[in-house]
């Protein structure tokens, strides 16, 4: 009988601790993501300093936050998809809003045609047009000049272009008052949790109850 009792007790403290240690889990590896806000001037840089800065993020697209460094965060931009390429580097915190889940699009996805004419260099140059296509990130101020940060022929750079049409993400609605909701995954898995520990808690105290019981003697 105290076999019993200490196998039932050792099975359920097995329980209880991997269903709590799960969530834990799922929580450790979820991804988060900020955006830049409408009108709001991010700029993405290649060192924890603002003189690094190489362009300014789109506004309403996302980084993906991958870890802190005092007032920076070090993010990747992009993903290694199709004309792009994923770029690492910092953002500072008070610049971006963090949420729970990227926006419908994480990142602005924008191939440009980049021109170039020969006789632009030189008049007395035959005219020949070349276009390439290039990834645009977002664009960087010199002065007065407004260049285009771009991805092409396997090179960043920039090009004297400015870029003022592409679509913006819906932005989620401020919560006031109250928190928001937690991830449906979360909520899910934490209720899953709950269901395991009282089915298991149950049948231990069932079990424990007819066991305890004497049987009668025979007389």
């Amino acid at each position: 009988m105290k076999a019993l009792k200490s196998a039932l007790a050792a099975v359920i403290a097995i329980v209880i601790c991997l269903s709590c240690g799960a969530p834990l889990s799922a929580s450790a590896a979820t991804a988060r993501f900020a955006y830049a806000d409408l009108g709001s001037e991010v700029y993405f840089c290649t060192e924890k300093n603002a003189e690094s800065a190489i362009f300014i993020i789109p506004q309403t697209y996302c980084v993906e936050i991958l870890a802190e460094e005092d007032i920076w965060y070090y993010v990747k931009y992009a993903e290694d998809n199709g004309n792009y390429r994923a770029k690492y580097g910092y953002c500072l915190k008070t610049e971006l809003i963090e949420i729970n889940e990227p926006l419908e699009n994480t990142y602005l996805n924008l191939p440009i045609m980049i021109t170039f004419r020969t006789d632009e260099i030189n008049s007395l140059l035959p005219p020949i047009t070349i276009e390439m296509k290039a990834a645009y990130y977002g664009e960087y101020r010199l002065g007065k000049t407004t260049l285009a940060y771009v991805y092409c022929n396997d090179k960043f750079g920039y090009v004297p272009q400015t870029v003022t049409d592409y679509p913006f993400n819906e932005l989620p609605k401020p919560v006031i008052g109250e928190n928001p909701d937690p991830p449906e995954s979360n909520v899910n898995s934490t209720l899953i949790t709950v269901i395991v520990i009282t089915v298991v808690a149950a049948a231990a105290v069932v079990i424990l109850f007819f066991s305890s019981k004497k049987r009668p003697t025979d007389n």
